[in-house]
């Protein structure tokens, strides 16, 4: 049975996914390899046993992977490719739909459930070919969070850039982080929960923060009153402050507005306090 990319993906955002498969004479597990070797999002497992206010937002679909085409043939066994559409994937371009891959495994099964094994069956090629890629699982995971954090962080310089004075960076960075942090943010908390990942990503991490936190200490040293060691111990707390809403954002354990508005006043306020220390005010 032909079939379109969208018509699938618009079915299975609109029932569940056992009730699709059954149509199509597949099983759930059929369906949802199908899905994930197409590049098609599709809902947690959780998903439709929640209520429909909690249920997670509906994705955008992205284009096909390289190799596919948007039509294709529904079967009971297998997805069949249009002749004719086949073309050889960068190195580059297959590291990153490998990683796809692997998140959306991660999102919809946990981060246990992502193995070379895995990967390469979802993505229809061999596990010599993942290695090529990854030299293990561990790599894969390695260059699953850089590229989540080298994202936010490009989001987070476009954001600021935008921004006239001090204070108005702060508050776009701080808006565009915790946006970020519930879109994004469940995969990378996943990724720095895990021991490996997280230590072998620390010294990078405390470069990049310090690099992200030199012209703020500069605003308060180099044009005020404020000496190092203060700013430096104020900015460290606001920053903590922010992190810790972008990962309540991000598990959502409160609503995303309540957190956005008390992390906002937090973080506004301590930098309305560090400018009046920094311009030696009483």
């Amino acid at each position: 049975m032909e079939l379109t990319r969208t018509e699938l993906f618009e079915s299975i955002w609109s029932e569940p996914m056992g009730a699709v498969a059954a149509r199509y004479g597949l099983s759930g597990n059929g369906l949802a390899k199908i899905c994930d070797r197409l590049d098609i999002p599709r809902p947690p497992r959780s998903h439709w046993t929640r209520n429909a206010s909690t249920r997670e937002p509906r994705p955008e679909l992205p284009p096909a992977p390289i190799g596919l085409s948007e039509t294709f043939a529904l079967g009971a066994r297998h997805v069949r490719k249009s002749p004719g559409t086949r073309t050889r994937m960068s190195a580059e371009e297959r590291q990153d739909h490998l990683m796809d891959m692997a998140s959306r495994i991660a999102l919809s099964d946990g981060l246990s459930a992502v193995t070379i094994r895995e990967v390469a069956r979802i993505a229809g090629i061999s596990e010599t070919q993942v290695h090529n890629c990854f030299g293990g699982r561990t790599e894969l995971l390695l260059a699953m969070a850089r590229r989540e954090i080298a994202t936010q962080e490009s989001l987070r310089r476009k954001r600021i850039a935008r921004g006239t004075n001090h204070r108005t960076r702060v508050m776009l960075s701080t808006i565009g982080y915790l946006h970020e942090a519930a879109r994004r943010g469940p995969m990378l908390q996943m990724l720095l929960r895990t021991p490996e990942v997280r230590d072998a990503l620390k010294p990078e991490r405390i470069t990049q923060s310090d690099k992200a936190r030199a012209p703020i200490l500069d605003e308060l040293v180099g044009h005020g009153k404020m000496d190092l060691q203060n700013a430096r111990a104020s900015t460290a707390a606001l920053t903590a402050v922010s992190l810790k809403a972008g990962g309540i954002v991000a598990s959502k354990r409160a609503p995303f507005a309540m957190v956005e508005e008390i992390c906002l006043n937090i973080i506004m306020a301590g930098v309305v306090s560090d400018e009046s220390l920094a311009a030696g005010a009483d």
